[in-house]
């Protein structure tokens, strides 16, 4: 595929902009209230310690995924570039090394929140440019030794501030939501029981309308990708696919309306089919170079090029048949871990995302913060109000707040 056709939606110098203001914006946040210090398990802090993001947690097929977010919206915020102030994924198989990870990216968080703003721009320049496709966060990786339940790993005089909330997305069952509450109870003891919030899809969130007849049968990551992906192009037709252990293609019209979508089996997968389904045929990595669009000239090469064929049937059929139902151009949008099968196969112009799920958590975040905020303020706005307005005059003004 032409390079030419190939699109980020991130570039470093755009995301290095994003998150030195991610970093500013961040640095405003009030400390952790006073409570904190009474709370089992969690150690007094200092009042030189950094303000604390909030949380997103996706827990996928394969993977448990998280990143952390500023907990005011930045200004120069762009959801089809967020770069998230840190992030990092483990196996389920290894999801006890995800309270290590999450703390050691809090703590590079500090680190970074307070440095200089010198420092921080020399770290930036420092730092290797981004690949297409990824974000400047500081991403960890999964090699990391667990923490013992309970203690948050309080040895070298960290410990993690209580974030501005925990959002989840779940598909992996119950197994796995346990996991992350286990993690959360490692990291901030038992009080981190009442912060985690788990996303579910409903008839309509953050701008975005469901389609499906029953709409709580949608999945969970997906309806955060819908909202992630209308963020980051508000009034774009967009058709989102997403490559992981299944892969999905999601039809969302640019007013909000989500129109449907179809699920497949994802690259690793019809590997996999195919070796344990047939005599003769080896197994294949998925991240394997499939080596173009010709036709293979060995049984490898066949392999590869086959699925990744079908992979890219799917998108581009799906792609003309949303732009011929709607009558205009739709942006595709490519997304998950294996979207790479696609780079040499697909022969539409595409844009890569790699952060649509957090992207999308984000956002229900922060709006249901500012709507906890705003009831907050109109209740308090309500209880100030003077107490000796005339009789008359209230009982006139009740038959029209009814007809409201």
């Amino acid at each position: 595929m032409s390079a030419s056709r190939r699109t980020s939606s991130t570039s470093p110098e755009r995301a290095t902009s994003a998150r030195k203001a991610d970093m500013a914006a961040a640095s405003k946040v009030a400390p952790v209230a006073e409570a904190t210090k009474a709370t089992p398990g969690i150690a007094e802090r200092p009042e030189h310690t950094h303000p604390a993001p909030w949380l997103l947690v996706d827990a996928g097929n394969s993977r448990i995924k998280w990143a952390l977010a500023p907990a005011v919206r930045p200004a120069r915020w762009q959801a089809a570039s967020p770069a998230f102030l840190a992030s990092g994924a483990v196996d389920h198989a290894e999801w006890r090394t995800l309270a290590t990870q999450i703390r050691a990216g809090w703590s590079a968080l500090g680190t970074g929140v307070a440095d200089t703003a010198d420092a921080s721009a020399a770290s930036d320049a420092s730092a290797a440019p981004d690949a297409p496709g990824t974000h400047s966060d500081r991403h960890f990786a999964p090699n990391m030794a667990p923490l013992a339940i309970g203690q948050g790993g309080q040895e070298d005089g960290f410990v993690c501030p209580e974030p501005a909330g925990v959002w989840l997305t779940n598909v992996a069952g119950d197994a796995a939501e346990q996991a992350v509450r286990m993690t959360l109870q490692t990291l901030w003891g038992m009080a981190s029981a009442d912060w985690l919030k788990v996303l579910r899809a409903g008839e309509s969130r953050a701008g975005v309308r469901n389609g499906y007849r029953v709409p709580t049968q949608l999945g969970s990551d997906r309806w955060a990708s819908l909202i992630g992906a209308h963020a980051a192009w508000p009034g774009e037709h967009l058709l989102i696919v997403t490559l992981g252990t299944a892969t999905t293609v999601e039809a969302l019209q640019g007013n909000g309306d989500y129109l449907g979508g179809l699920i497949a089996p994802g690259p690793a997968l019809m590997l996999q089919s195919l070796a344990q389904g047939t005599a003769q045929l080896p197994t294949l990595d998925a991240t394997m170079p499939s080596g173009g669009q010709a036709f293979a000239r060995s049984t490898t090469e066949a392999i590869l090029r086959g699925c990744a064929a079908a992979q890219a049937g799917l998108v581009e059929r799906s792609h003309a048949q949303l732009e011929a139902q709607l009558g205009a151009p739709v942006r595709c949008v490519l997304s998950g871990g294996a979207r790479h099968a696609l780079a040499q196969t697909l022969t539409l112009p595409f844009t890569e995302h790699d952060q649509l799920v957090p992207a999308g958590l984000y956002e229900v975040a922060l709006r249901d913060a500012e709507s906890t905020t705003s009831a907050t303020t109109d209740t308090a706005a309500a209880n100030a109000a003077p107490t000796d307005t005339p009789a008359g005059a209230s009982c006139a003004a009740e038959p029209a707040r009814r007809g409201v």
